[in-house]
């Protein structure tokens, strides 16, 4: 049958009405047997995957009796498994292989089986097995259960897997314990259309789909597609939740539907349909990229401070939205060295930083240096002046006939040209140990791993630039401050020298 012959079928008959509710989304069916199993299902893999086998074992064996379906045996046989309790897990998977002899996994469970018991004796495998000992157990997965509702409900179902084979036919509601994968859905009457749909199955849920196959004129067809593939696509209330994801077509009732597309990194859109009777929609949507990326810095450093273009952002860990571009990254904190790299913003997406920073050395002792240094050469030069000046003095004195030999100036004179040597020649042995302690770095620099940009996995809130399409403005933030040396000469009447201050 073409599609045209499909739509043109849905003129006139009224099938296909499929609700497919996971273990989370079907919270008002009418079977309330049922939904007690799927609730202590729920629960159930809540506690697997929390290792809390035991529980888990429990909330199965419960959901089991609430209805009688084998996955929960199953189930609960590899909680019990997993908690180390082999009696328990054995019983289990033995009551499984009794409630489904013709399951497609029988004789690998029953390898299963000998293997906890060390080689005991398990229920024969029914005609048509493969060997048991002979087959290799593969990683075993939870089971799920497909239950199937019809109105009429005397319908015939079939479900087939992905290859198209049948895995069960039954007359009447059916239920079936199967592995994660692609099936489809077949309900069938001699009054009405045969109805097909496909659900994705995955461990440890319950699976339950009504099909409504009443008469009646009121359906079109709609394909809604992106040049993205993938978007989740919304019909008429979100709040209901997705009914798929593009590419998407299915049936509506004809009227107005309102229709939405999201995927994380990219613009919503929303569109108005209207649905003509047994006529063909398609939908061909472009989504856009969001206007902003996200910058996303971790430290072995908390509390690091995290500079974009020299602009503040926050502290580690951090995760901001930005607007596109190529920014510098420096990444500072108080002890520690500096990581800087050049970086790419990309739009809808996170770009990661990892950040390893490693210790700064200490350069107390270089400023230190550096100041004494600085001190004695301002010392010297004033000693040197004093002592140049007197040897001028005793210098006109003596031309002049004037100087006597045991003029005071003249030791004075000498005091002063050796204090001024010695202060210049102490000054350039701490000068350069300054220059050394300056220089040296045994330390290695800080580290840093960038990753590739991804796609979000769920939209942020855009920021009030990125929105704008703006870059965040410059600004010079001042990060590491360097000790403050004034060093300054005191002259007085009778004395000189030099004042030094230091400010860290």
């Amino acid at each position: 049958m073409t599609r045209n012959d499909t739509i043109a079928f849905w003129g006139w008959v009224l099938g296909g009405w499929l609700m497919i509710v996971g273990s989370t989304g079907y919270a008002q069916s009418q079977d309330s047997a049922l939904e007690t199993a799927r609730h202590h299902m729920e629960l159930g893999q809540e506690a697997f995957l929390k290792n809390r086998f035991a529980d888990a074992a429990r909330h199965f064996i419960d959901a089991y009796g609430a209805s009688p379906f084998a996955a929960f045996l199953y189930n609960a046989g590899m909680a019990y498994e997993k908690a180390g309790n082999n009696e328990q897990a054995i019983e289990y998977y033995r009551r499984y292989l009794k409630a489904e002899p013709k399951a497609s996994d029988y004789a690998e469970v029953d390898v299963k089986i000998r293997a906890l018991t060390g080689g005991s004796v398990t229920p024969e495998a029914p005609s048509g097995q493969p060997d048991a000992p002979a087959i290799e157990i593969s990683e075993m997965e939870m089971k799920s259960l497909v239950s199937v509702r019809t109105n009429p409900p005397e319908a015939t179902v079939r479900i087939l897997d992905d290859k198209g084979k049948t895995v069960s036919k039954s007359t009447g509601p059916a239920g079936l314990t199967v592995v994660s994968g692609v099936y489809t859905v077949e309900a069938s009457h001699p009054d009405f259309r045969t109805v097909h749909t496909s659900i994705s199955v995955v461990p440890g849920q319950v699976y339950i789909v009504v099909v409504e196959m009443s008469q009646g004129s009121f359906l079109g067809f709609i394909k809604v597609t992106t040049d993205v593939p993938g978007a989740a696509v919304y019909i008429d209330d979100k709040q209901e939740g997705q009914v798929g994801t593009t590419p998407w077509e299915n049936v509506l009732p004809v009227g107005k539907h309102t229709i939405w597309v999201e995927k994380p990194g990219y613009q919503s859109l929303e569109k108005e349909v209207e649905i003509g009777l047994g006529k063909e929609h398609q939908l061909e949507l472009v989504i856009e990229r969001l206007s902003f990326g996200a910058l996303l810095v971790k430290s072995n450093v908390p509390g690091a401070k995290v500079y974009l273009d020299e602009k503040f952002l926050g502290a580690a860990p951090l995760n901001e939205t930005v607007a596109p571009g190529e920014y510098q990254l420096r990444v500072a904190a108080d002890g520690m060295k500096n990581y800087e790299t050049p970086l790419t913003i990309e739009r809808g997406q996170t770009t990661k930083a990892l950040v390893r920073m490693n210790p700064a050395p200490s350069r107390t002792s270089a400023w230190v240096s550096a100041s004494f240094a600085a001190a004695l050469f301002i010392g010297g030069g004033i000693a040197g002046g004093v002592a140049l000046k007197l040897d001028d003095e005793l210098d006109e004195d003596r031309n002049n006939g004037r100087l006597a030999s045991d003029d005071p100036r003249i030791m004075k004179g000498f005091v002063w040209g050796l204090s001024a040597d010695l202060a210049f020649g102490v000054g350039a042995v701490v000068g350069g140990m300054a220059i050394y302690y300056f220089l040296r770095d045994p330390l290695p620099p800080s580290e840093g791993k960038m990753h590739d940009p991804v796609d979000f996995k769920e939209n942020p809130a855009p920021p009030a630039a990125a929105e704008a399409g703006e870059k965040p403005s410059r600004q010079v933030s001042r990060v590491d401050e360097k000790p403050l040396v004034f060093v300054a000469p005191i002259l007085g009447a009778t004395s000189a020298g030099v004042g030094m201050t230091i400010v860290f």
